[in-house]
């Protein structure tokens, strides 16, 4: 498994990629267009046996809301990804990843293709299935919570230019999924490109 090197690529709509990534590293996921959803799972190297955790990341960092200065955490609470820059502030650890079955349910619609699809493809070549992939954490998502606790799929708030950071906190299997969804307001209807750099 080769360490990515450093650079920038673009990485096109409704694309996925898997980059190992070792502690020490950034990755930095740029909004280019605006009001684009990236879906990202990570997994600690070299086993992969330990994987993002979105309950545990809720309650170690006490929010729903992740921002700068907050941390994804694995299944076994270890540190994988620290967020150290935020351009937007608007993302959503709730709704997981949208993929043929939910969408089939939600939208009547057969075999459309999602995050969770792009997942199993991007990870495949380490030997990872689908039942390794855990629920995602959403870069740029907007999924407003009421206090009434009432939840639902917004258009996003990032602008052209918008970006997140990450510090990386271990060793890690990180797959980012363009997300392809067009049939709810997740991406505002239209499919665009991000920047990806690692540094």
């Amino acid at each position: 498994m080769n360490v990515a090197e450093p650079g920038d690529f673009v990485l096109a709509p409704a694309g996925c990629v898997a980059l190992a990534l070792r502690a020490g590293q950034s990755l930095q996921i740029t909004d280019l267009e605006g009001q684009q959803v990236a879906d990202i799972v990570a997994f600690t190297r070299p086993e992969l046996d330990d994987r993002l955790w979105v309950s545990n990341t809720v309650r170690l960092n006490g929010t729903v809301f992740l921002t700068a200065g907050h941390v994804l955490y694995s299944e076994l609470s270890r540190p994988l990804l620290r967020i150290v820059e935020d351009t937007c502030g608007q993302h959503d650890i709730l709704a997981g990843s949208c993929n043929a079955e939910i969408d089939k349910v939600r939208y009547g619609v057969d075999g459309h293709h999602g995050c969770v699809e792009n997942f199993v493809e991007a990870l495949s070549p380490w030997g990872l299935t689908r039942a390794d992939i855990p629920m995602s954490f959403n870069v740029f998502m907007n999924c407003p919570v009421a206090a009434s606790g009432e939840w639902r799929i917004a258009e996003p708030a990032s602008k052209p230019g918008d970006f997140i950071r990450f510090a990386v906190e271990t060793d890690v299997l990180l797959a980012i999924s363009n997300c392809p969804q067009d049939l709810n307001p997740c991406n505002a209807g239209h499919l665009k490109p991000l920047g990806i750099t690692v540094s």
